[in-house]
């Protein structure tokens, strides 16, 4: 096993379990207690966690908010995330839609459009279209995360694996320079790097809570993105950056 494979599987049963044991992590992965002490070394240098005696816990710092919580904040500017996002799908598309509160109200815009096709391992946002009159929803497989009603996993992955969109809408916890799109879900990450790699156009959506932020681990670099959809409050040096990068950037804005 690769070492960073090893580290996401760390990653994850952290954030499953907010803490691990040396003892645990040797067994589980089939390494020595040295290699363990030196991926958590590595890892909270990262500031993904911290270590404590014979293990480590999970930094509170790096934890997301419930998604009940997450989905009353910046409700004007992820409405107009939406709106903006929803206008790029075409009759007759096939696109991935991603979990999260933004990409919800997302599908809810998408009611008008005509022969379209949608995946997504979101069971709100399959909700969401489930009384759409004209569009086709596939659910990936995979394991039940409870708190954001998704499908997450090496299941769900292997079940989107053969398929191929137009547009993939996704929705992350982080956007930075140095560290590029980032979130804090493992089993999510993985879906979202194989639907970005299997979508002809790529887009993210992000309100301003989101920037310069980094989370867990990396979903994608600035260059695997080609249009990113936000708010008013995207800073100047971030824009400018993206740009650089060849990454198109649409304002969404709330002001009349």
């Amino acid at each position: 096993m690769l070492q960073e494979e090893r580290q996401q599987l760390i990653l994850q049963m952290l954030q499953e379990n907010q803490s691990v044991r040396i003892a645990e992590l040797c067994s589980r992965l089939m390494v020595t207690r040295e290699t363990i002490r030196r991926d958590l070394y590595e890892m909270e240098q990262q500031g993904l966690l911290k270590k404590v005696h014979g293990g480590a816990i999970l930094n509170k710092t790096n934890v997301e908010p419930p998604y009940a919580k997450r989905s009353g904040l910046n409700l004007a500017e992820k409405e107009a995330i939406a709106v903006a996002a929803a206008s790029l799908v075409e009759d007759g598309d096939a696109i991935y839609i991603d979990l999260g509160t933004t990409t919800q109200l997302f599908a809810k815009h998408l009611y008008h459009k005509k022969g379209i096709t949608v995946i997504t391992n979101a069971l709100l946002v399959a909700l969401e279209l489930s009384h759409h009159p004209d569009a086709k929803v596939i659910m990936s497989g995979g394991e039940l995360r409870a708190g954001d009603l998704a499908m997450s996993g090496p299941i769900a992955r292997k079940s989107l694996e053969g398929l191929f969109v137009d547009k993939a809408f996704i929705g992350v916890g982080g956007l930075a320079a140095e560290t590029g799109f980032t979130d804090y879900h493992v089993g999510e990450s993985d879906i979202r790097q194989l639907m970005l790699t299997n979508a002809k156009e790529t887009y993210a959506l992000i309100d301003h809570s989101k920037i310069n932020v980094t989370a867990f681990m990396r979903v994608a670099e600035l260059s695997d993105i080609d249009v990113v959809i936000t708010d008013e409050e995207l800073p100047q040096s971030l824009a400018g950056r993206l740009a650089q990068e060849g990454l198109q950037v649409i304002v969404a804005k709330t002001s009349v």
